[in-house]
């Protein structure tokens, strides 16, 4: 068997399928590789960030996406949302921070995106993944085969297609570019004998899916995340939000092999969490992995690129593993588009690992705050003589307590972290930088702006028709050019450079004479964005601001040409100046 593709994704997992999706829905020919014979079937990965929510929204997804993690809610779901400490699930709560249900949230966070968080296990999405990959004929779907990338020289790559149950080979492929989403331990990045630097192990956590009737003892609470500390057990439920259904994840003892931990004694460590040492409890699946973190020292050899867990792998607070993954995807896709078209020069893709990889270590020592701060509340390395004492009914119990509420204010950053998601301001060979202040974001406070390398901020248009979409809604599939409604030159320029390049920019004219209207109760355009009436944002397929005109050009055409000609980099241009940071 000798096949051709455009495209090789190898791995199916939630990055695996959001490649595939994107180069379907481009048209550009594509093999997504899967070893297991199913989707995950195990809870993990589920809290999808609201950025990769309006990634989903842009796909047609994110209805589904949503639906599916809501679940259906029993009636006594009316308490507090967020996120809480206790005892135990029965047993003495401590402290919570609640999320998105006061006003001053809802207000904030709908000013900053169209899309809020959504809590959704990957078991769930991944199918909604897949069945939007099916609808595009441009990509094949294997399961049950192992990928190995065997060589590769100037123009391709070849993959080794194999039985990973009989060790056989069943044949091989061609590509012209490689994705390897092949997870933590990602073989291809062996293969390639590429490196990682980061930090060791913290320890083997276990992650076990059960059933059991625990109304009772969440007593109505609606958090994503319960955490418990107590002598027995140290760990978190996660309530799935179908009858039920749960999932507690605590760390295996230093020293244990993960695989002792078995059905029958994890349903007994459950009931410690609980606080019910009778309680039936139903045990579906148990998952293990590594609590560590390390990102790649590359991120691409020739013609093979690493992206999501194959390329970084963070400590889970925060929930930025999956969701960064699927935001390197993003980045990458449209890049190899244009590339394979002969639109761009492959040093293009140069600028995926010069964009992504600082954002992954970002998120990489960001998360690792968050789990040195998560020990102050008595989680993941706890204190043995306060945890001994934590259930105490007198004042050494209640002092532990109170020290553990204290620094329960202190995980703000790992819930509130939308400067985080939205801040990331690149700059490579694909932004062309203004000279202008960069408006740098904290961890959590979001600062909207249209300056080269950011995500172009939302923001609410109405049609002639009185309908409204967000401009998150025009980018995706090609270039998009914003200006004023009454200059017209600029749309005429983005139809000529698409003509003369074949690159496609879709002109966006927002305000009179556009055809689009700004709303009364947000930023003007124009102020948001950081032009004068005269000036244009050209935003790339990925989101981001990738050249602005502040002042707007004597000929518009002319500017807009040598634009894209550099961001393509089919014109010589200075290096970009080094990576911009959040404060």
């Amino acid at each position: 068997m000798q096949e051709t593709y455009d495209v090789v994704v190898i791995g199916a997992g939630p990055v695996g399928l959001a490649t595939a999706l994107q180069l379907g829905r481009r048209g550009v020919a594509t093999l997504l590789v899967e070893r297991r014979d199913t989707l995950s079937h195990h809870p993990k990965a589920g809290g999808i960030h609201a950025r990769t929510m309006e990634i989903f929204r842009q796909w047609g997804v994110a209805d589904a996406i949503r639906e599916a993690g809501r679940g259906v809610l029993p009636p006594s779901a009316s308490g507090p949302t967020g996120f809480g400490w206790m005892t135990r699930l029965s047993g003495t709560e401590i402290g919570r921070i609640s999320f998105g249900a006061s006003a001053e949230d809802r207000v904030r966070f709908a000013r900053h995106s169209p899309e809020f968080a959504c809590g959704c296990g990957q078991d769930l999405y991944e199918p909604i993944l897949l069945a939007e990959v099916h609808n595009h004929p441009a990509v094949t779907v294997r399961f049950g085969l192992r990928a190995t990338v065997v060589e590769q020289d100037d123009v391709s790559v070849l993959v080794a297609l194999d039985d990973p149950g009989a060790d056989t080979r069943i044949g091989t492929v061609k590509a012209r570019y490689v994705v390897a989403c092949d997870g933590v331990r990602s073989p291809t990045r062996r293969t390639l004998g590429i490196g990682e630097q980061g930090e060791p192990a913290f320890g083997n956590s276990i992650n076990v899916r059960f059933r059991a009737d625990l109304e009772r003892h969440r007593g109505g609470r609606r958090y994503g995340l319960f955490w418990v500390i107590n002598p027995e057990t140290q760990g978190a439920f996660g309530w799935r939000r179908r009858q039920n259904e749960w999932t507690y994840n605590f760390e295996a003892a230093p020293g244990e092999d993960p695989a002792t931990y078995t059905a029958e004694r994890c349903v007994e460590i459950v009931r410690q969490g609980i606080g019910d040492p009778d309680i039936e409890v139903d045990i579906v699946s148990i998952l293990h992995w590594k609590h560590d973190q390390a990102v790649s020292d590359s991120w691409r050899a020739g013609r093979v690129l690493l992206a999501g867990d194959s390329a970084h792998r963070f400590p889970p607070h925060g929930g930025f593993g999956m969701n960064s993954g699927v935001q390197d995807s993003v980045n990458l896709v449209w890049k190899l588009q244009l590339v394979l078209q002969g639109l761009a020069d492959k040093s293009l893709l140069d600028s995926y690992q010069e964009e992504r990889k600082p954002v992954a270590l970002f998120n990489g020592e960001q998360c690792l705050l968050n789990t040195k701060r998560m020990e102050e509340t008595g989680w993941l390395l706890p204190d043995a003589t306060s945890i001994a004492q934590i259930e105490d009914p007198g004042p050494a119990g209640q002092a532990v307590r109170d020290r553990i509420a204290a620094a329960i204010p202190r995980q703000r950053e790992q819930f509130y972290s939308h400067g985080q998601q939205f801040g990331t301001i690149y700059a490579s060979r694909a932004v062309i930088d203004d000279g202008t202040e960069p408006e740098l974001s904290t961890i959590s406070e979001y600062r909207m702006t249209g300056q080269p390398g950011a995500r172009a901020p939302h923001l609410w248009l109405r049609a002639a028709d009185g309908s409204e979409i967000s401009t998150i809604d025009l980018f995706y599939d090609g270039f998009v050019l914003l200006h004023r409604g009454d200059r017209q030159e600029w749309s005429a320029a983005a139809r000529a450079v698409t003509r003369a390049t074949g690159v496609l920019i879709d002109g966006h004219a927002i305000g009179p004479g556009g055809q689009w209207f700004e709303r009364n109760d947000q930023p003007r355009f124009t102020d948001l964005y950081g032009i004068e009436t005269s000036g244009a944002v050209l935003v790339r397929p990925d989101g981001h601001v990738g050249f602005r005109s502040v002042k707007g050009e004597p000929d518009p055409t002319v500017a807009l040409a040598d634009a894209v000609r550099r961001l393509l980099g089919k014109h010589s241009r200075q290096a970009p100046s080094p990576i911009r940071r959040k404060a």
